[in-house]
């Protein structure tokens, strides 16, 4: 555990309590705030939350069950009674999905100073998780056709994190070793652009290859650093 935002000097990798989103002043002499973004609330919900996913399995559950009733010869009263209670209890799981996504967009915050970057999170209890700079060690970037992109951390001392703590800023269906996520970010190649840039001034990070792991996405404007290993 660190002391947060506020930690002088090179902030280790971890969590620690906080609660305000702008605190550049606040920053030990000599770190500079440099970015700060939040994940957009649609890119949360269909990333992280999977709602399309959700949504699709619960339209095809009470399909079949209606269709199950219709066929078994059930009364009208029967099986419309027991689609219009899916229906009010999908809709409940569907407005909780989004309001979830719209809860922890709006308690988001990305920050990148020449030093570390920030992740603030958490509905009920606020925590900034420090990446010092130097510990980033390999960045992946996709892009979607909504807009938004996400940038995929590897880090160093990954063992340092938690899941829960970091959810849902992290990688899907990726336990160990944890991979920190920035979703939903508009304006994504130009924060690439900026990672990249002033983890590179730290050490060495490894883009990887783009195109191969994401079809479609140019990183031919990226700019490169030496990989490591």
């Amino acid at each position: 555990m660190n002391g947060g935002p506020t930690s002088k000097g090179k902030s280790m990798q971890g969590a620690a309590l906080g609660d305000a989103l702008g605190f550049s002043e606040k920053l030990p002499q000599g770190e500079q705030l440099l970015w700060q973004g939040q994940p957009e609330r649609h890119a949360l919900a269909a990333r992280a939350m999977y709602l399309k996913y959700i949504a699709f399995y619960l339209v095809a559950l009470i399909a079949a069950r209606t269709g199950y009733l219709i066929l078994d010869g059930e009364s009208v009263a029967t099986w419309s009674g027991m689609l219009a209670w899916q229906l009010l209890a999908s809709a409940f799981v569907i407005l909780l999905i989004v309001g979830l996504a719209a809860v922890y967009s709006r308690t988001t915050r990305y920050s990148l100073t020449n030093e570390r970057l920030i992740i603030k999170t958490g509905a009920a209890i606020t925590i900034h998780i420090n990446l010092p700079l130097q510990q980033i060690t390999a960045a992946d970037l996709r892009e979607y056709a909504d807009g938004t992109g996400d940038i995929t951390l590897q880090v160093s001392r990954a063992e340092k994190l938690y899941w829960l703590l970091l959810w849902p800023n992290t990688r899907s269906w990726w336990l160990r070793p944890l991979r920190p996520v920035l979703r939903g970010l508009k304006d994504v190649q130009t924060v690439a652009h900026l990672l990249v840039e002033k983890a590179g001034e730290h050490g060495n990070i490894e883009l990887g290859d783009f195109n191969r792991k994401y079809p479609g996405v140019d990183d031919s404007t990226l700019p490169r650093q030496q990989a490591t290993g």
